[in-house]
Parts: C-alpha cells; sequence; structure tokens
C-alpha cells in the first residue's frame, strides 16, 4: 500500500512539474535545474526514510521538475524546502525572465555563491556542495543558458569574492529586499515560535516551582508539628517513668490526733503500773463494793512496782465470804466495757478519715505504692479513701492542684482514662473537671486497682 502512494504522489509530481516546465522559459528552467541538483546533493547525504524517498524522486523527474512541490508532496522536510525556495526567488523576477542567456548564466552563478556563502556552515549544505558538485552544476547551467563568449568558467562559489555581489546585483537588477524576504519570513515565524515556546517552559516552571514551594511549606509545618509531639510525648514518658521508678523512703508520718491518743495512752498505763490498763480498770471497778478500807489507794503505786503485791491481796478471808452480793456486779461486769471501748473505737477512726494520694495510674488501672503521698503534690491526680470495715477496698476521686488540670486534660488518655468515664465529650474549651461518682479501687499484691471507673464530667 505504501509503494502504491508513493508511486502515485511520484506520478503527480512528475506530471506537474511537465506541466510546469512548458510554461517556463529557458531562465526559469535552469532555475529550477540548479534548485533540483541542490536538493539532490543536500537528501543524499541523509539517511531518513523520508530524505531518501525525497531522493528517488527528485532523481526521477527531469531538469525542469521543480524540487520543492517534490518535497511539500513527500513532507517532514519543511526547512530545506525553504531554503530551496530562496535559492529559486531568482525566477520569480520579471527582469531575470528576460535577460537575454548570458546574462541569466551571470545572475544564477551570482545567487549560487551567495547561497553557498551563507550555508557553508551548515553541515546539511557545506559538505554536500562542495567544490566540485558545484562545478558540475554550473557546467549544466552553461548548457543550457551559454555563458558571454568574454566570460569564464566561474571559480567555484567558496572561492568568490564579496566584493563581486554588488556587480551582480547591479547586472540583474534583483533587489536584496526581495532576495531577503522568505529569509526575514522565516526568522519572524522562529522567533514568534520560540517566544511561544519560552511562554509555556516559563509557565510549566513557574507551576512546577510553585508545587514545589507548596509541598515545602507544607512539609515543614507538619515535620514541626510531629517534632513537637514526639517532644512532648517523650518528656512525658520521662516524667511517668521517673514517678514509676523513683524510691520513696520516707516513713510516714502519724497524723496530730493520732499522736495525742497515744500520748494519753501511754499516761494512763503509766499511772496504772500494768500493760493491761483494762483489767486495772476493771480491778478498780471492783474494789469499792468490798469495803471502806480500800481508799487506800496509795497501794497502786506498790503495784506499779510488783504485779505480785497487787495479787496478794485478794486471799483474805473476809471479803471473799461477804462477796456473795458483790459477785453479782462481776458478772455484769462487762457493763463497764463502755469505759474501755474509747481505747479500741480511735483505732478505726483515723482509718476512715485518713487519706492518700496518688499519680495517674498505668493503662491498665493499677496505681503504683510507691508513689503513695499522705498530701497533695504537683505530680497527685487522685485521692483515696480507704472503707474502715474493709481495708483492702477504698474510694477515689480525681483531685489535682488547679495549675495541673490543664496537663491532664491536655493528656487525658493517660492520667485520667485509664480510672474515669466522662458523661461527655472532651473540648478544647473545657478548663475543669467535676466530680459525678467516686470510684471504687481494690487492693492485689500490694496495689491499689482501678475496679470500677469514677465518673466525671468536663467543664
Amino acid at each position: 500500500m505504501n509503494l502504491l502512494q508513493c508511486t502515485f504522489r511520484t506520478t503527480v509530481v512528475l506530471l506537474a512539474s511537465a506541466s510546469l516546465s512548458f510554461a517556463q522559459n529557458t531562465n526559469q528552467a535552469a532555475v529550477d535545474t540548479l534548485t533540483k541538483d541542490v536538493a539532490i546533493a543536500v537528501f543524499a547525504k541523509i539517511s531518513q526514510p523520508k530524505a531518501q524517498e525525497i531522493y528517488a524522486q527528485l532523481l526521477a523527474c527531469d531538469d525542469g521538475c521543480d524540487p520543492q512541490q517534490v518535497i511539500r508532496g513527500v513532507g517532514s522536510w519543511d526547512q530545506v524546502g525553504a531554503k530551496m525556495q530562496e535559492l529559486s526567488e531568482l525566477k520569480n523576477t520579471a527582469r531575470f525572465v528576460s535577460l537575454p542567456p548570458e546574462e541569466a548564466n551571470a545572475a544564477i552563478r551570482k545567487q549560487l555563491a551567495m547561497f553557498y556563502a551563507k550555508y557553508k556552515t551548515d553541515q546539511n549544505y557545506g559538505k554536500p556542495l562542495s567544490p566540485d558538485v558545484q562545478a558540475r552544476m554550473l557546467a549544466k547551467i552553461d548548457a543550457l543558458l551559454p555563458p558571454a563568449e568574454t566570460s569564464q568558467t566561474a571559480p567555484p562559489a567558496d572561492k568568490t569574492t564579496t566584493a563581486s555581489q554588488p556587480t551582480g546585483e547591479e547586472e540583474t537588477g534583483i533587489s536584496p529586499a526581495a532576495l531577503q524576504l522568505s529569509q526575514l519570513e522565516r526568522q519572524t515565524k522562529e522567533a514568534q515560535e520560540k517566544q511561544l515556546w519560552m511562554l509555556l517552559l516559563g509557565a510549566v516552571g513557574g507551576l512546577i516551582v510553585g508545587a514545589g514551594a507548596v509541598y515545602l511549606l507544607a512539609y515543614r509545618g507538619a515535620k514541626t508539628e510531629v517534632d513537637r509531639l514526639i517532644s512532648e510525648n517523650r518528656q512525658l514518658s520521662k516524667e511517668n517513668d521517673g514517678l514509676r521508678h523513683k524510691p520513696v523512703n520516707e516513713t510516714r508520718k502519724p497524723q496530730g490526733d493520732l499522736v495525742q491518743k497515744a500520748s494519753a495512752f501511754d499516761a494512763i498505763t503509766a499511772e496504772l503500773g500494768t500493760n493491761n490498763p483494762l483489767a486495772a480498770i476493771r480491778q478498780l471497778k471492783s474494789q469499792p463494793g468490798s469495803a471502806d478500807s480500800s481508799p487506800a489507794p496509795k497501794v497502786i503505786p506498790r503495784a506499779r512496782q510488783s504485779e505480785s503485791i497487787v495479787e496478794s491481796t485478794p486471799p483474805r478471808p473476809t471479803p471473799v465470804q461477804k462477796q456473795p452480793v458483790a459477785v453479782p456486779p462481776l458478772s455484769p461486769a462487762p457493763v463497764p466495757a463502755p469505759v474501755a471501748a474509747p481505747s479500741p473505737a480511735p483505732t478505726p477512726t483515723p482509718v476512715r478519715s485518713a487519706v492518700f494520694y496518688f499519680p495517674p495510674p498505668d493503662p491498665n488501672g493499677q496505681f503504683d505504692s510507691q508513689h503513695k503521698a499522705d498530701t497533695l503534690s504537683p505530680e497527685s491526680a487522685y485521692r483515696f479513701s480507704i472503707d474502715a470495715n474493709n481495708p483492702s477496698i477504698a474510694t477515689f476521686r480525681f483531685e489535682a492542684e488547679p495549675g495541673r488540670v490543664a496537663r491532664f486534660l491536655t493528656y487525658r488518655n493517660y492520667m485520667i482514662e485509664p480510672a474515669c468515664d466522662s458523661e461527655n465529650s472532651y473540648m478544647t474549651s473545657h478548663t475543669r473537671i467535676t466530680m459525678r461518682r467516686d470510684g471504687e479501687a481494690v487492693l492485689e499484691n500490694g496495689s491499689w486497682r482501678v475496679k470500677n471507673k469514677a465518673l466525671i464530667r468536663y467543664e
């Protein structure tokens, strides 16, 4: 199919060139012959499929064909076609068409010299248009347009001097503006295309730079936030580790009321002279019913020295015989028990009223006993109260210094949620915590563990 298309295209070009050749005079045919030979020399050195197709069609057409039509028919080589248009511009001038053969020959030679001088630095034109090739081309022109008898074969185009150019222009009458018209148009078009490409590249580059800047700013912002959160987490972890592993060797100081009661108890035992004040009190209660001679409480100090003296007094026979009436008071002796009750009663009272404080528990709801404190400290967050009837059960509630509540709210998932449930969701506008229900903790293996969470409300 491609072969048929190429054959058809070649036939059309040949017919068109043949029809034009009849309409052209000898001067124009000579220009087309020169242009075709230059195009053949250029495309012969190019090993591209389209270039070889153009080369084959140029070889197939006669000397009078127009190479520009062949180049345009095949396509892809419009730049070479534009240069061929520039070379063949001479034939479009009315004066050149009317020139005699010898003057037309000189004009064609001058046109070839100018074309070679302009593009000899281009690899696609400088090497193919060697002096030998130009000599063969000019020989064909001499055959079509015999030169003047006085004129000699012109030297190769690369050896011609620029000083002869004004003379050729004067002989042919071709203005420089007409010869360079296509070149100026091409340069203008190339400049416009270059400017358009520069605008497109600038726009794409601006978009890329802008996207990169936005990405860089977003990345820096995210990295700063991540670093801040990591730093806060590390600081919190260090604080928790310091609280967990910090040894607590301080002895617990008894409360003031316990010290007073203990001092009173020691004074009573010292006054009675025995380690069992209950027995001594019962003995004193039993003595008033025996006789009036018992007001000798002076004997009691002797009992302080030794209990044997006190034990030697009961063997008296007379009080034993008269004591049948006093025996009933001995049986209701438990009635004086309320007098002895004050001594054991103080023991549970301080336990019920005693409180202690803990820092936040671990994620499993277990409090570290080493960090238990008797008073509220900056690290404390929960207040414990022990059940008097069951010391292994205690109630607790959230209680912290006002200045530390904000920190607990910030890290509520570590410090509040393991021990408390909330009625409402936390918001950044909340600044304090209100208790709704105390929690319950149990003592297991020396550590307090949350059994029932406390209920709070964020406000």
